[in-house]
């Protein structure tokens, strides 16, 4: 095959249309992945076309029949006109606000790269989400949410982010925690074909998407012979110039208990009582009541000394742990036989270097942000 290059290409994209919905805000939700509980009743009492009564199906009982009813439910909506295609295709450059927080990039197709040369994942995946997404891809005909990509130095092409920044949006929307949304269309072809020489030089770290991306991988094995399925929808920003927050996500471990944390820790890890900040390799557990703090000689992610040399002398089972993005969640589940973790989160060195070397880190290592709101944008086969 030839050499693999980063490239984003134009698309006609999906968009829900104002006068249709409550607020083109209301129908937004954030990716699936980070949706507790309160949130998605949130959303789905906040409009009836919320992108949660699609990207979160429901009644798990059901099996691959649960992927039905968002399937039937987009179609409806395309049929009553409340999402509708745009006429040309185009990048669009998407900026998000919140406060100081600001996310900017482009938004298109993005070709995918089963080599791993160009599109770089940094992190594990786990095989029932990658089935989860493809089976709703597979359902819905549709790349629903895009992934998140970072690279580095874009120049002609975040120049053109930038200059389309300047002239009025094509679309907006306010979204219930206080974030502005704004996009704007790229669609003449000579910036088209800079941005797309400038992007042929770049490679790029998935930043947060890796589920939905091996699910664009497998799709495109399935189907090989369907043009459609070489691309996946994606959203591409240069953290040089507009950069990007990483966060930790902290684990809840069932079946242990600090004492077993005390008595079996490896020797290199020094241990002290108490919630301790400030060192950024420390790994802290906690009963809910009580906490112990563990500080690494190593400097490598405390997520990867979690996975690599804690759990398995704890004698944890990784299957049963649970994922939480805030420090809160996870201590809501703390008891006496349920641990809490909170990790530190891995520098942007640390994630380009592993992912440069094709090292993964293990899954649900980090988090980055701000994430694109799903719904304002998105694309079908």
């Amino acid at each position: 095959m030839p050499d693999a290059v980063l490239r984003l290409d134009p698309l006609r994209a999906w968009r829900f249309v104002a006068g249709k919905v409550s607020a083109l805000g209301a129908v937004t939700s954030p990716p699936y992945d980070v949706l507790e509980p309160a949130i998605v009743r949130r959303l789905t009492d906040s409009d009836l076309h919320n992108m949660v009564r699609l990207i979160l199906p429901r009644d798990p009982d059901l099996g691959p029949a649960r992927y039905d009813e968002p399937a039937q439910r987009l179609s409806g909506w395309q049929r009553d006109g409340v999402v509708v295609q745009d006429e040309q295709p185009a990048l669009y450059v998407y900026e998000q606000r919140l406060g100081a927080a600001v996310l900017c990039g482009l938004v298109g197709s993005l070709h995918l790269d089963p080599t791993r040369h160009v599109v770089l994942p940094h992190e594990n995946v786990m095989p029932h989400w990658v089935d989860d997404r493809l089976r709703l891809m597979e359902a819905t005909d549709a790349d629903l949410e895009p992934i998140l990509l970072a690279y580095a130095d874009g120049g002609v092409a975040s120049d053109a982010v930038d200059t389309a920044r300047s002239g009025e949006p094509w679309l907006e929307a306010e979204t219930y925690n206080g974030a502005e949304h704004r996009i704007w269309r790229i669609s003449d072809p000579q910036v088209l074909a800079a941005i797309e020489a400038e992007l042929a030089k770049h490679e790029a770290v998935i930043a947060d998407g890796h589920h939905r991306y091996a699910a664009y991988l497998e799709r495109q094995l399935r189907e090989p012979y369907r043009q459609s399925a070489e691309v996946g929808l994606a959203m591409l920003v240069d953290y040089a110039r507009h950069p990007l927050t990483l966060d930790p996500i902290h684990r809840v471990v069932p079946g242990l208990d600090l004492a077993t944390v005390q008595l079996r820790t490896p020797s290199g890890f020094a241990m002290q009582p108490g919630r301790v900040e400030g060192d950024p390799n420390r790994i802290s557990v906690t009963d809910g009541s009580s906490w112990l703090t563990l500080h690494a000689a190593s400097d490598a992610p405390t997520v990867s000394l979690l996975h690599e040399q804690l759990l398995p002398a704890w004698g944890a089972v990784e299957d049963d742990l649970s994922f939480h993005h805030t420090l809160d969640d996870a201590l809501a589940r703390a008891d006496a036989q349920q641990l809490a973790v909170e990790l530190t989160a891995p520098t942007m060195d640390q994630v380009l270097r592993s992912a440069a070397h094709g090292v993964v880190l293990p899954q649900k290592a980090t988090s980055f942000g701000p994430k694109p709101r799903v719904g304002l944008l998105f694309r079908t086969l």
